[in-house]
């Protein structure tokens, strides 16, 4: 079993999506501070998922060892669709084929961006864990359209391209007007077609309090003031790390 997966207590529970300061201009506490706080919180693993890199690997890996904790390597890769995907090392392969797969998304996009053309993707999945990512992912873009079939096409096709037992469908909560109903969709395409799920929290920092510096930095990404920012930023300060008992 892969740690984390939604399976047994909720006091068991791994975070496996969470973005430090790697993610730039978005992240808002370091990889030190995300394993401190997993540590505080008893959790015996903890992912990094940062957006199209892999940049705080090393500070995560060796602040994860120095607190007894494994280090779980992954990215949130932006494709070329317009959706992102959460993918987590499980080997060596897969770990060459994560940094080839961000290589070639850097690639593909202007300095500072990231788009992973589909085609590319389905070459480098040896090796790696699919979670069927955050709200923007195809499944969950699909349910929030009201397009049921398209969600269940876009789980399928993650299913044929990483196999049955290593493609996991996300559920997020952050008490959103719609999250009821997105997760209620979700847990029916993972049943529809014989797919495992896992809980995640999207993690942006590491306590509730950082979430006023995110704001901050969500405002310079886009060039704007606080206040002009109100549509770019999280609805809420929901986005840390939480235990299992909170997230449940």
């Amino acid at each position: 079993m892969v740690a984390g997966m939604c399976r047994g207590s909720t006091a068991e529970y791994v975070e496996l999506h969470a973005h430090s300061s790697f993610s730039l201009l978005d992240g808002a506490s370091s990889p030190e501070a995300l394993v401190a706080q997993a540590a505080a919180l008893g959790m015996p693993a903890l992912a990094l998922t940062d957006h199209d890199a892999v940049y705080g690997a090393v500070r995560f890996v060796q602040a994860a060892q120095a607190q007894g904790i494994q280090p779980i390597l992954g990215a949130e890769l932006s494709l070329s669709d317009g959706t992102h995907l959460t993918l987590l090392v499980e080997n060596t392969t897969g770990w060459h084929n994560l940094c080839r797969l961000i290589s070639l998304a850097r690639h593909n996009a202007p300095k500072g961006a990231a788009s992973l053309p589909v085609e590319a993707l389905v070459a480098y999945t040896e090796g790696l864990i699919a979670l069927s990512g955050c709200r923007e992912g195809a499944v969950a873009k699909a349910l929030r359209r009201g397009d049921r079939r398209g969600a269940l096409a876009a789980a399928g096709r993650l299913r044929e391209w990483f196999g049955r037992e290593r493609v996991w469908i996300e559920l997020q909560h952050h008490l959103r007007p719609d999250d009821d109903a997105l997760v209620d969709g979700l847990v029916e395409v993972a049943r529809r077609l014989g797919l495992g799920m896992v809980a995640t929290n999207n993690v942006h920092y590491a306590v509730r309090e950082r979430h006023c510096l995110q704001d901050v930095l969500v405002a310079i990404r886009h060039l704007t003031t606080l206040d002009a920012a109100g549509p770019l930023r999280r609805p809420n300060s929901e986005y840390y790390l939480k235990d299992g008992r909170r997230l449940a």
